[in-house]
């Protein structure tokens, strides 16, 4: 009994491991706290030392353990749902000023750096005057693909 007791804490860490390079929402976190309270159990009754002791440090392992999965998991989705805040994704939507532009492709200025930008497609032919501000509505590896402000958006 002792040996699958053993067992059972490692395989319950294990899918703990399991769980923080592959998260499943807590899935994998909450079985391995399961398995490491079932393996308390199989150690403190393997022993003889009785229920007694068993049953309370069973479950404080267990409820600990389940705790701390609902709070990482928790954590880790309201990381899932918050905006992008770093890297290319986060210029979408961001405002861009023309500092110069020849026919369809230019060159605006965003955050302080300097960017190819070209006109986003389906919007009128006509150049973007210099100083003039756009949006930027995707990011295609080093060039902005961009639009002219709506009159109803109000500049930042």
């Amino acid at each position: 009994m002792t040996t699958i007791g053993v067992v059972a804490l490692l395989l319950g860490v294990l899918l703990i491991v399991v769980e923080a390079h592959a998260p499943t929402a807590g899935l994998l976190g909450a079985l391995g706290a399961l398995m490491i309270g079932a393996g308390v159990w199989m150690l403190f009754t393997s022993d003889g030392i009785g229920q007694s002791i068993a049953i309370p440090v069973t479950a404080g392992v267990a409820v600990v353990g389940l705790g701390v999965v609902a709070v990482a998991s928790r954590k880790a989705l309201t990381a899932r749902r918050a905006p992008v805040r770093t890297g290319t994704e986060s210029l979408v939507g961001s405002d861009a000023t023309v500092r110069s532009w020849a026919g369809a492709q230019g060159q605006v200025e965003l955050d302080g750096g300097l960017w190819r930008a070209r006109m986003e497609f389906g919007y009128d032919d006509s150049v973007p005057a210099v100083g003039e501000s756009v949006v930027v509505e995707q990011v295609r590896g080093l060039t902005l693909k961009v639009r002219r402000r709506e009159p109803w958006e109000l500049p930042l």
